[in-house]
């Protein structure tokens, strides 16, 4: 298994029934309706390394991770950690010891916290729930190096969630991850709700977590930023599919997919201070009714017929018509 990569993603779709109500539908004639937010989805991360998923809200990101970690199962296609499938019945004593290898982080730290509950018990929930110590004082004990280990306080466990900062309690869902001796930890928008000055403390933390436990992340964010200073590697996504995958700097140096170079003109650059940012042209269709061909095509500027028509291929780490006629004619 030591050749085995910590997350393998392989063809996964998923969708979701958006019909209205039968007799509504019976009524008028209608069908039933399909959203599909993730198609035909690919890839693996490394162990002790970090996959970033970009795009902009509404690009399947965020079903992709609840897929990961099993909150969700996929339409078609599989997801295995450690080489054991969430769907394989065969599997399901096993999965049930990965399961305490698993955690999420979310968006918003105030959200996740329960705010009835003291950040001792908060913390102390997973370590209780898979019985990794027995006694209280063990217990308690480990909740204090956990505080510590997230940059807060042994006296912090007697506070509630609304009693600390963004950045506080976003500290506080590390350290419950980490409770249960979690080993993937899949990050969903982690610091989009926080001050930049305290994203960039958040992101060290990670990192630094990450090099003293060889953590595996799979961070999910619309911010290109924060998964440059992050990620080995990078995924981009457009309505439910992968359209580049590549090297962290080598996709930043040499983007090849229109909307991975849309992306990136519109980060903010202080080398260009003085004219305005680009900004990214047009909207995300709806994945109800998306446009057929390449999704892309209705805002990308070297569309042709094909794109309007036939849904590109992910060859060579890029889904793209355009760029793939270049580099046969080339």
């Amino acid at each position: 298994m030591n050749g085995t990569p910590a997350v393998e993603v392989m063809g996964v779709s998923r969708d979701f029934d958006v019909s209205r109500p039968w007799l509504t539908r019976a009524l008028a004639g209608e069908p039933r309706r399909y959203l599909k937010a993730v198609d035909d989805v690919t890839f693996a991360i490394e162990r002790a390394r970090t996959f970033g998923l970009v795009g902009e809200s509404g690009s399947g990101k965020t079903t992709v991770a609840r897929m990961v970690v099993g909150l969700l199962s996929p339409s078609a296609g599989r997801v295995r950690i450690d080489g054991v499938s969430f769907t394989d019945p065969d599997s399901a004593a096993e999965l049930q010891r990965l399961r305490r290898r698993i955690h999420m982080v979310f968006q918003d730290p105030y959200a996740s916290l329960n705010p009835r509950w003291r950040i001792e018990r908060i913390i102390a929930e997973p370590i209780r729930a898979f019985g990794l110590v027995h006694s209280n004082e063990a217990v308690a004990e480990r909740v204090d190096e956990l505080l510590d280990l997230v940059g807060l306080h042994a006296g912090d466990r007697f506070r509630f969630p609304h009693e600390f900062s963004g950045g506080q309690r976003q500290r506080v869902a590390i350290a419950r991850a980490l409770a249960s001796s979690a080993e993937l930890i899949v990050c969903d928008e982690p610091t989009s709700a926080l001050d930049v000055s305290v994203q960039a403390q958040i992101l060290n933390l990670m990192r630094d977590l990450q090099d003293r436990f060889d953590l595996t992340y799979l961070l999910i964010s619309h911010d290109l930023a924060v998964v440059r200073h992050m990620a080995d590697r990078i995924a981009v996504m457009y309505l439910g599919r992968i359209v580049e995958i590549g090297n962290t700097r080598e996709l930043f140096l040499r983007p090849r997919h229109p909307y991975t170079q849309m992306l990136l003109e519109a980060v903010p650059d202080v080398s260009t201070r003085g004219r305005p940012d680009a900004e990214i042209a047009g909207e995300i269709p709806s994945p109800i009714d998306p446009p057929p061909g390449c999704a892309f095509h209705p805002r990308c500027p070297l569309a042709f017929d094909r794109c309007r028509q036939e849904v590109p291929l992910l060859l060579d780490g890029v889904a793209c018509h355009a760029v793939q006629r270049e580099t046969v004619a080339g």
